[in-house]
């Protein structure tokens, strides 16, 4: 505990708490991206074409195309959905907080960190496309 405290501040930990929390990083995301099989249904760049998306109820999200994100593109929206994860209710995506019926499982494993370090990754997959193609 006391070396926490002199790492953070040398004992104002109030003060300087903010800073000795780990802050999300897309260099992060990129590794939890591969260590949580994300890349098995959304494929190594994020187009929706992994070796598990043929045999899903519905093709995983291109993250390509903004259309794709049924909870929001930003990242909150994003971390968000990888808490809850995504499931199909009479059709319609929606998200759940049961493991019934997911589309998308939840990584509620994964702290809030974590859950935002993929999401920035996710979205620099989405800056880092193609640039002039038509969004559907």
């Amino acid at each position: 505990m006391l070396r926490w405290m002199g790492l953070c501040g040398l004992g104002l930990v109030g003060a300087w708490l903010p800073s000795c929390l780990p802050m999300p990083s897309v260099a992060a995301g990129r590794d939890l991206y591969q260590a949580n099989g994300c890349a098995s249904c959304h494929g190594r760049s994020g187009h929706g074409d992994g070796p598990a998306a043929a045999g899903l109820p519905s093709g995983p999200a291109d993250f390509r195309y903004l259309s794709q994100f049924k909870r929001g593109a930003s990242e909150a929206a994003i971390a968000r959905t990888l808490a809850e994860g995504i499931s199909i209710v009479h059709g319609m995506p929606a998200l759940k907080t049961t493991h019934h019926m997911l589309v998308m499982p939840k990584f509620d494993h994964l702290t809030e960190t974590e859950r935002r370090s993929i999401a920035l990754y996710v979205i620099s997959m989405r800056a880092n496309a193609d640039e002039g193609r038509v969004q559907p």
